[in-house]
């Protein structure tokens, strides 16, 4: 592999991968290097290595096993592409009536998690949480960690037919992140205000405090609404 010495972002860095693995230079079932050798062949920081492996694992194009390593799983070169090509960046309108959505579905959402969370599910949060706090360190969108956060909360809520009806609009949601915040972060400050905004709704969830979990949610998207209408 060539030094990567212009491309930064993480979704450049996933489709660089992409690129590798339908090309034949990874093959199904190869191990792809480590965090730490990807960053260093690349150029980048390891979070943003992690950004794009979570991406290409969202297409099903690699697999993430505990202990063992990141491995290319079977593929269709013109799926494995149809699919990036559904990640392209969401339109603003499109943004804002999926916002009208989520303020629906998540703040009941966050409600039942504050009420059902488990350590194990404040654990999957903070996890998702600390990548935020990473991402926002290194300069980068972050994403990817948004979506694990707010799916984190809607798995703590413990209701079957939630986690279904987010996965099933999750590609959207996660198209509008990445163009919401493309967007946002041209303003300073904000990227510090939307980390402030996910703690606050952590800690309600952590305290168990349903009313305060849904309104923070809400309060939130709400917040993202409006910037994305001025």
């Amino acid at each position: 592999m060539s030094k990567f010495k212009v491309r930064k972002t993480y979704e450049e860095v996933a489709d660089y991968l992409k690129e590798q693995i339908i090309s034949g230079k990874y093959e199904p079932g190869a191990k792809l290097p480590s965090l730490r050798e990807l960053g260093e062949t690349l150029g980048v920081g390891q979070s943003t290595v992690r950004e794009a492996l979570s991406s290409l694992k969202t297409l099903g194009l690699i697999t993430m096993k505990q202990g063992e390593g990141t491995f290319v799983t079977r593929h269709d070169p013109e799926e494995v592409i149809s699919a990036f090509e559904a990640l392209r960046p969401a339109t603003k309108q499109e943004i804002i009536e999926l916002l009208e959505v989520r303020k629906i579905i998540e703040s009941g959402t966050a409600r039942l998690a504050a009420e059902r969370r488990t350590k194990e599910d404040l654990k999957r949060i903070e996890e998702a949480l600390a990548e935020m706090e990473q991402a926002l360190a290194q300069g980068i969108l972050g994403d990817a960690a948004d979506w694990k956060f707010h799916y984190a909360v809607v798995q703590a809520s413990h209701n079957q037919t939630l986690s279904t009806i987010m996965m099933s609009i999750s590609e959207a949601i996660e198209r509008s992140l990445y163009a919401s915040r493309l967007e946002l972060y041209r303003t300073n400050g904000v990227p510090e205000k939307l980390y402030k905004e996910h703690a606050r709704i952590y800690e309600a969830i952590r305290a168990q405090n349903s009313a305060e979990a849904a309104e923070v949610m809400l309060y939130h998207l709400r917040g993202v609404e409006e910037k994305m209408l001025e």
